[in-house]
């Protein structure tokens, strides 16, 4: 049996499966992360091998990955990874900016791999979700958005979705992806 298997079958809580995956201080940190998680209602449920979501209005909210898939080629393996769904972004941008949590969204956005060389930010400082020669969707090289009032260039257009992918947060990061989770939720809410 896969491990998919087994986990489709039993839908493990996420609390179960962090010590299996991670160690140490980044084990304690995913812990308390879920469980501020789920003291703001943001409740993990699993959905794939290793992955949990939460939904808010239909649709996802968060994700979190654990030692998530690396496309070939790719030389960073990060052992955890949350997916922030931030599709009212511009509802709250002036409470982003407010509390200086911009570059929080600038430092994990996913850029196109077809993205020219020549063009911000350097290639040292991009994260990508798929490898070389990517162009699924007849896409590349990606597309442009405004993120709190600055023009990003080339970010994947995977599945037309603007998301943001943080690798192995630490504990500011995820303090910062919980108000960025709220905020968001409360633009949902209020979003009729």
């Amino acid at each position: 049996m896969s491990l998919y298997q087994e986990q489709k079958k039993i839908k493990p809580k996420i609390e179960d499966v962090i010590p299996v995956c991670l160690d140490g201080d980044m084990q304690d940190i995913a812990l308390d992360f879920v469980a501020t998680l789920r003291s703001n209602k943001i409740n993990p449920s699993w959905t794939l091998t290793n992955q949990w979501k939460s939904v808010c209005k239909g649709k996802n909210i968060f994700r979190l990955s654990l030692l998530p898939w690396t496309p070939p080629g790719k030389s960073q393996n990060a052992k955890w990874v949350v997916t922030a769904y931030l599709q009212h972004l511009d509802k709250y941008t002036d409470i982003v900016i407010a509390e200086n949590l911009q570059s929080f969204l600038f430092d994990n956005v996913n850029y196109c791999v077809q993205k020219p060389s020549n063009s911000p930010p350097e290639a040292a400082f991009r994260q990508h979700s798929f490898a070389p020669p990517c162009n699924t969707w007849n896409c590349a090289p990606g597309k442009d958005i405004i993120i709190c009032n600055q023009k990003l260039t080339n970010i994947c257009a995977n599945g037309n979705r603007e998301y943001f992918w943080f690798h192995d947060p630490d504990k500011n990061t995820l303090n910062a992806i919980i108000r960025l989770l709220n905020l968001e939720r409360t633009a949902r809410l209020e979003n009729k």
